[in-house]
């Protein structure tokens, strides 16, 4: 088949190209050679933020645009895109009173359409709750606005809309030849089960991340910009303290971290640290460990043990490189660059997940000489999936969930809006009663979420589900770990089989086996 655009990586990038041109109604496909969302894009801090430190750099344009554009994702995403209120405590070995001031200020005003409350001094005195589990020592500081949000399902949210556009989404699957046939690229693509087959397509884009490199080399598409890979990491303890609110810490060296509640429990990150080594199996280091902990136990009365931590994760960032050894001091924008011979294909470098839906829009424009009947982008304002349902918005949708499925336990019908917002309607379907959910994996996942994340979101493994598309691997009891992995071979099989029965190509790829 000849797809308009075929698209390498499965991140937040990729999938953001993919939603943008499946809108314009372009025939998209988009290969990722593990799951979606499984590398970079679901290890980040989870914000949509301006990046206030970004300010010290100069890099202002690039703060504004991520400012404008967290108040689009709000709009588009309210289901995964909520506020969130930071307390930046001052230290007398931080940054000075007035710089923070200034710096906030130009933060509040650089976005005229973005509606987060603007920032205000905040004192010990005044406001206990904020400072409660901080050392008596900090008085005072300031308090912000920034957004949360869950970047993997952001990242499947972009997929789910390609996907309803018409694009074919093909996780589990790598690139490993490509070359150009009368100007159009002739791509070999090989899934996990070592199958092979070719496609074709009149543009590629190369939003591989880390590994643009070798996509590039595949493509003989030589490198335009130097990248500097920069892994961050992060820890979950158990929680720090009580609130709704987060926290930014600056360290001596300048560099920041966040404190963040995350699903019951403390989010901290993320490190800076050059790296080199191989993509394989990136994890974080006990040096990494000692860094948060101490900026940690510099601020707040609890010291973080090792045996408080329940959880890390490690991404590697691949950041425009301009010759700075300070990784914290890379830019976080990015560049495309656009080759039509010998057929077009974009690269994407660097980028962060607040800017991708631009970096989409951006991407696509570029392909307007081969598609001159392009139509402009609609993703401004095109909500994402389980943002609205038959035009009631997400707000209107959860008071219409509670009322419909009065039957469901509120910590899981709960579970579901803030995990799928009003795609709920389709996971719940054919449920009635309690007693229709099926197998109860846990008190929260039971067997129509596990069938609803395999069938309708490309989920084949035990760490799609817990860790991806939910965040319940954090209270997940080990010892069910392979109920939950052999139910999910079985099921993924046998939808595997009936999706092939009669030749007809596969839309969900065989796993690997789990192990426990």
């Amino acid at each position: 088949m000849l797809y308009d655009v075929a698209i390498i990586g499965g991140g937040i990038n990729g999938c953001g190209c993919a939603a943008d041109a499946a809108l314009r109604g372009l025939s998209v496909l988009l290969c990722e050679q593990d799951d979606l969302a499984s590398k970079t894009s679901s290890s980040s801090s989870k914000l949509i933020h301006g990046g206030l430190r970004y300010l010290e750099h100069y890099d202002i344009a690039m703060v504004k645009k991520a400012l404008d554009e967290q108040q689009i994702l709000m709009n588009i995403a309210p289901h995964l895109v909520h506020p969130l209120p930071f307390v930046l405590p001052h230290d007398d070995h931080g940054r000075p009173m007035w710089l923070l001031r200034t710096g906030l200020f130009l933060y509040d005003h650089l976005s005229h359409i973005n509606t987060l409350p603007d920032s205000r001094s905040i004192q010990r005195q005044a406001n206990t709750n904020y400072f409660e589990p901080l050392l008596s020592t900090l008085k005072d500081g300031y308090l912000f606005y920034d957004c949360k949000t869950d970047d993997a399902r952001l990242t499947l949210c972009n997929a789910l809309q390609a996907k309803e556009h018409g694009a074919s989404i093909r996780p589990q699957t790598t690139l490993i030849k490509a070359h150009v046939v009368d100007e159009h690229w002739q791509l070999t693509l090989q899934t996990k089960t070592d199958e092979t087959y070719n496609v074709k397509a009149k543009a590629l884009i190369n939003a591989a991340g880390p590994w643009i490199e070798s996509v590039s080399q595949r493509l003989n598409n030589p490198m335009k910009h130097d990248l500097s890979l920069v892994k961050g990491s992060h820890i979950v303890v158990h929680k720090l303290y009580e609130g709704d609110h987060a926290y930014l810490l600056q360290h001596h060296d300048k560099r920041v971290i966040f404190v963040i509640p995350y699903h019951g429990y403390t989010m901290i990150g993320t490190t800076d640290v050059p790296y080199q080594d191989t993509l394989d199996h990136i994890a974080i280091t006990p040096d990494e460990i000692q860094y948060l902990s101490d900026l940690v136990q510099h601020y707040f009365n609890q010291p973080i043990q090792k045996s408080n931590i329940i959880a890390s994760w490690s991404g590697v960032r691949p950041l425009l490189s301009n010759g700075k050894q300070d990784a914290s001091a890379l830019s976080r924008d990015y560049v495309l660059h656009y080759v039509n011979t010998p057929a077009p294909v974009m690269t994407i470098y660097g980028g962060k997940i607040t800017t991708y839906r631009q970096l989409a829009s951006q991407a696509i424009d570029s392909f307007q000489a081969i598609f001159p009947h392009l139509k402009p982008t609609s993703s401004k304002n095109t909500p994402l999936p389980g943002a609205t349902h038959h035009q009631m918005s997400f707000k209107a949708y959860q008071q219409h969930a509670y009322e419909k499925y009065h039957w469901l336990d509120t910590a899981v019908l709960d579970h579901y809006l803030s995990t799928y917002g009003t795609r709920t309607n389709i996971l719940l379907s054919n449920c009635h009663a309690p007693a229709d959910l099926g197998i109860a994996f846990t008190d929260i996942l039971h067997q129509a979420e596990v069938d609803y994340l395999i069938r309708e979101e490309w989920a084949s493994r035990v760490d799609d589900i817990l860790w991806r598309r939910t965040k319940l691997g954090l209270s997940f009891d080990p010892s069910r770990y392979q109920i939950l992995a052999d139910y999910i071979d079985h099921t993924v099989r046998d939808t595997h089989q009936a999706l092939t029965k009669g030749g007809r190509h596969i839309a969900i790829n065989p796993p690997t086996k789990v192990d426990s």
